[in-house]
Formats: C-alpha cells, structure tokens, sequence
C-alpha cells in the first residue's frame, strides 16, 4: 500500500463530495420511507410538534398571523422553523388550498436532507482542519450514515434547521480563535477572528430561534473559548473579551426583533417562547416520570384553573381588574413557578429524576414509541456506540498534545451542554442527536488513529497535523 497514494485519495475533494452525495442520497431514501410508514398509519405528520410547527407555518403563509390555535397562543413556538416551513405551506395552499399535503409535507423533509449533508460537509471540513484528511472522511462517514442524524434530517422538526445552524455557529467560534492560520500582522488576524465571532453570533441567534434549548450554550462555550485561545498571541483574555463582546452583539441584533414583538404582545421580556415553563414543569412535577409522557395536558389543566381563579377574583372585587399580561404568559408563569417551588421542596426527588432523565437521553436504544421498528432502533444503538467508543479513544491518543486536544474538545462539548440540559427538563434520545453528531469529528479523530495503529505505514498522515492547519507555531 503507497501511503501517498491513499492520502492522495482521501485528500481528493471529489472524496468529500462523494460521502455528503451518500448522506443526501441516505436522507432521501429514509424520507421517502418514513413518508410511506405515515401514510400507512393514516397521517401525514406524525409527531405532535411537527403538526404545530406545521400550523403555525400554515396560518403564517395563508393569514399571515403567527399563532397557534387561537390568538392567546402567538408565543407558543420560535419563529425560525416555522418561518422556514411557511415557503412549502405558501405553495401548498395556493396549489391545493389543504392543510398538510403529503407532496408539501415530503419537500419540506427533503430540503432538510439537503441541510444535513450541508452538516456532514461543515463536520468534515472542520475535522480536516484539526486532524487530517483521512480523520475527515471518516468523520463523514459516520455523520452520514448515523440514524439519529438522518432522523433529524427527515423529520418535521425544528432540528432539521436549528442543528445546521448550530455546527455553523460553532466552527465559526472556533474559528475566532485564529488556530488555523498564521499571519505577520497582528492586527489582520484580530479583525478576522472578531469577524468569525460576529458570523458565529448570526449562526446562534437564529438556531436558538429555532431551537430555544440552545439559549444557554454561550455560559459552556465561552470559558471553553477562553481555555482554547491562541496563548501564541501574548493578549489572550483582551482578544477573548473582544470575542465575547462582538459575539453577543451581534446575537442581540438577531434575536431583537423577536423580542420587539414579544414585548409588543406580553409587554414582558419573552426571549424565545412562552413554553418555557411548560417544559420545566413537565421535568419537575409531582409524578414525573422524566418523559414527557403526559401529552402536556397539565398546560390546558392550568389555564383552566387560572381562568376560573380569575372569574372568581373578579366577583369578589368587582369588575375591571386589571389582568398581567397575555393569558398566555400567565399560564408559563404559573408553570415555571410551581415547577420551582415543587424542585425546592422535594431536591432527593429532583436528583432521583435527573439521573433518570440522563439514562433516558444516553441510553444506547431508544425508548419511544414512534421508533418501535426494530431495525432502526439496532441502528440507532450501533451506531451510538460505535461514535462514544471512537470518541473517547480519540480523546485518549490526543491526551498528550494539549493544542489539538483543546480543539477536539469542542466536539465533545455540546454532548456535555445537552446532558447537563435534560436533567432539568425531559429526557429523550431525541435530545442528544445534534450532540451525538458532532461528536462523530471526535470519532473520526479515534478511527484514524485506530487504522494507523493497524496500518502503520498510514502514520504519515497522523504525523503531518503536527505542523499543518492547527498551527504553524507550537506551544
């Protein structure tokens, strides 16, 4: 075997091209038969979050309102994913006038597939640049292939988006960091990093409008940032400030209209959604089970009781109380409040369900109900396994050079952000795929050293990343 010759293959871009080609084409397939197993089952939407991500888009092209149900429910999910769903609901009302039509419904998840190779290309691009070119594709053969990323690809849920934009926003921030270039000027490399930090801000402004779960990342990326700078520059925690600043500015500037508009509805500071409270109740209540197992009837249970309780307030004290805020709002107080007040109370059973909801989340084979197909869950549960085990001897065979090590970590990191996450709220395989997911760079980093180990003579490849695109001067 000529090592040049393989690394030659491997480093061709026509490489690359052919796995995100397989991701897509994978993605595709599973559309196709995920859409038939629906329409088996006499739906077009299966999950109950993708019909209402799919109403709000409906009212949104044919109304243009933003609601869900009714007009006390204008918060109730954030605008990305809906705003992106309203093109394939703008078309399917003016050709058919219907709500949900498979052929609308099945192009919606097939621009998700194209946004999941779009993923495997970035998650590719970023690992050659940490460790190589043979480390890359098979990062990419893992991230094209794994089930739970081809489920988030297919299914009609705010992942398909907010994931893409999420990756993105986190190779930018690495980025900002200037780890993989070397430049005379000074000067040039700190523009250029506060401009991967102000494209990184873009990225997660938008995913978190897409998916509120990130919205806290920032209080994990930030010291990670700080730890993972260029000491080489001499201003480490300056040029991390200026990174940290520009970064939060230009989120603000993505995510200020939303909050205008909220503000305009609640007159209250509501940063993404007014399910907020929903969710953290459904994790810490009386009889939780970890799961979100209750079809969130507690929601319609207490705005009942709150409409009753104010019916009755208003006999007492006469006519004209001024009620805070939108019914909606209250209901998410109310929630978040008693959510509180149940974790105070009862902190073993908060602990008890943490554990509980960390085994649900990281537990090889999925439990719901909706992936009951055998084959899939195997799938799922293969290749899960195969990513943790390649990651964690990827972190192992890196432990002794600290500069790429602190770059690898970040493929990790999200995995560490999401678990801490889901043992507040509701624990689901669900939630660990974007982790999981990125992880597979890490993977990639473990499989290459693995083949070098059994193919020394592939060691040149390794060797080289020592004095390529980390970083021409070593620590």
């Amino acid at each position: 075997m000529n090592p040049a010759k393989v690394l030659k293959l491997l480093d061709d871009p026509r490489c690359s091209f052919t796995i995100v080609g397989l991701a897509i084409l994978l993605r595709v397939f599973a559309a196709l038969v995920w859409q038939y197993q629906c329409a088996a089952s006499g739906v077009t939407l299966k999950f109950g979050d993708s019909q209402s991500y799919w109403t709000i888009a409906h009212n949104l092209a044919v109304n243009g309102e933003y609601q869900y149900g009714s007009e006390e429910s204008r918060i109730f999910r954030a605008p990305v994913y809906p705003l992106f769903l309203s093109l394939f609901a703008w078309c399917e009302h003016s050709m058919i006038g219907g709500l949900a039509q498979t052929p609308f419904v099945l192009a919606a998840r097939l621009a998700g597939c194209v946004l999941g190779g779009g993923i495997v290309w970035l998650l590719m691009f970023w690992t050659r640049q940490i460790a190589g070119p043979s480390a890359s594709c098979l990062s990419g053969v893992l991230a094209a292939t794994y089930s739970g990323a081809v489920g988030m690809s297919i299914f009609v849920l705010s992942e398909a988006v907010a994931t893409p934009l999420f990756v993105l926003s986190c190779w930018m921030l690495w980025n900002s960091t200037c780890r993989c270039r070397q430049t005379q000027d000074p000067t040039n490399t700190e523009r250029a990093g506060l401009y991967w930090s102000a494209g990184s801000g873009v990225a997660f402004g938008l995913a978190s409008l897409a998916r509120p779960s990130w919205g806290l990342w920032p209080a994990v990326a930030f010291p990670m940032l700080l730890i993972a700078s260029n000491r080489n520059n001499g201003n480490t925690l300056a040029l991390w400030v200026k990174i940290v600043c520009v970064f939060l500015a230009s989120t603000i500037l993505v995510m200020a209209p939303w909050w205008i508009r909220n503000f305009a509805i609640t007159g209250k500071f509501v940063p993404t959604t007014l399910q907020v409270g929903a969710s953290l109740y459904d994790g810490w209540h009386a009889g939780a089970s970890g799961s979100s197992d209750e079809n969130m009837e507690f929601s319609m249970n207490m705005m009942h009781r709150i409409v009753q309780e104010e019916a009755l307030l208003a006999n007492d004290v006469g006519l004209g109380l001024p009620l805070e805020s939108t019914l909606e709002w209250r209901i998410d107080r109310r929630l978040s409040q008693e959510a509180w007040k149940w974790a105070r109370e009862n902190p073993s059973d908060v602990a008890k369900l943490g554990l509980v909801k960390f085994v649900k989340t990281w537990s090889p084979m999925p439990r719901a109900q909706e992936l009951s197909n055998p084959m899939i869950r195997y799938w799922e549960a293969g290749g899960y396994l195969i990513i943790v085990g390649a990651s964690v001897f990827g972190l192992y065979v890196l432990r002794k050079d600290r500069r790429r090590l602190s770059d690898a970590v970040w493929f990790a990191l999200p995995c560490i952000y999401l678990a801490l996450l889901h043992m507040v709220f509701i624990g689901s395989v669900r939630y660990r795929q974007p982790g999981v997911l990125l992880l597979c760079g890490l993977a990639g980093i473990g499989f290459s050293a693995m083949i070098e180990m059994v193919f020394p003579i592939l060691k040149p490849d390794w060797a080289s990343r020592q004095k390529d695109a980390v970083g021409t001067t070593r620590e």
